[in-house]
């Protein structure tokens, strides 16, 4: 795959040192190295694979039986000669590395099993104009045991950025390294930001899993660009009963992606509270509004 044929060519300056010159003999050689035969034979095996799935002239220029990656074989002493062409034609692949490999990336990390060697991070995409908000809810997901290990919230010092980093090589390098789940807290404010309507470009191009939780006086038909309008979401302005359960089932998820384990009892004191500070306490008349759970 695209990752691992990277991989090899990252690593060309690490073979080609290992050619030895031989006395009496003109010339230098590499063909008996085992470093240099696994790495060819894994550079073969990348390349042919393009070729099964492209039929590329190039690339089957290389790889064909009188191909250059073929002609080490201890022969003569043109090694060094045939290596700098086999170099020279790899390094053209890596530049053009993207039409060997449309759309296998973004499906690698739908359906492969790139994500399941990946850790689990949950990004909150955001307005920092709805930073209140946004800090009850991070708060709720770090009192059910979230790190900054697998949370990131921008607004949020201990779940940001750190310092000295590049705002958006840090950002693709989350969407890259990571299994990312990620939470749109949509608002007027969200749509008004550009940063915000990137990340939801981004986790759509790459096909993120997503839950989107609309932030009070923010409704449904509203709901504007690569967001499904007709996924299910969560409304925190909804009423009680029915944003306990939807709230519920987030933390579940949650938990199942980030392979926490939920104390119910602690679970439910906390998202009331959350409710709560949201909302304002729930009262009627004679005293408290007891809701079950």
């Amino acid at each position: 795959m695209k990752k691992d044929l990277v991989a090899l060519i990252e690593v060309i300056p690490e073979i080609e040192a290992k050619f030895r010159k031989f006395v009496p003999a003109e010339g230098e050689f590499i063909y008996d190295v085992p470093e240099f035969i696994e790495w060819k034979q894994a550079i073969l095996y990348e390349l042919q694979d393009i070729y099964d799935r492209t039929h590329d002239t190039f690339v089957w220029k290389i790889i064909n039986a009188t191909g250059i990656i073929h002609k080490f074989n201890g022969r003569n002493g043109n090694e060094r000669k045939y290596f700098n062409e086999l170099k020279g034609a790899l390094t053209v692949i890596r530049k053009n590395i993207n039409k060997y490999y449309p759309d296998l990336d973004r499906l690698q990390l739908v359906q492969g099993d790139e994500n399941s060697m990946r850790k689990a991070k949950i990004f909150i995409s955001h307005s920092s104009k709805d930073v209140e908000t946004i800090s009850k809810f991070v708060d709720l997901l770090a009192d059910m045991g979230l790190t900054s290990e697998e949370l990131f919230c921008s607004s949020i010092s201990d779940y940001g950025i750190p310092l000295n980093e590049d705002i958006y090589d840090y950002l693709a390098s989350l969407f890259r390294d990571y299994d990312i789940y990620v939470i749109f807290m949509l608002s007027q404010n969200y749509y008004n930001s550009t940063a915000c309507l990137n990340e939801m470009g981004a986790a759509w191009v790459l096909k993120s899993d997503y839950t989107s939780i609309l932030l009070p006086g923010f409704s449904y038909p509203e709901i504007e660009g690569a967001v499904n309008p007709n996924k299910i979401g969560l409304k925190l302005d909804d009423e009680d009963e029915f944003l306990k359960k939807r709230l519920g089932e987030l933390i579940h998820i949650l938990a199942d992606r980030t392979g926490k384990k939920i104390d119910e009892i602690r679970w439910e004191k906390k998202r009331n509270d959350f409710i709560e500070k949201i909302k304002g306490p729930s009262q009627e008349k004679g005293g408290p509004k007891w809701q079950a759970f």
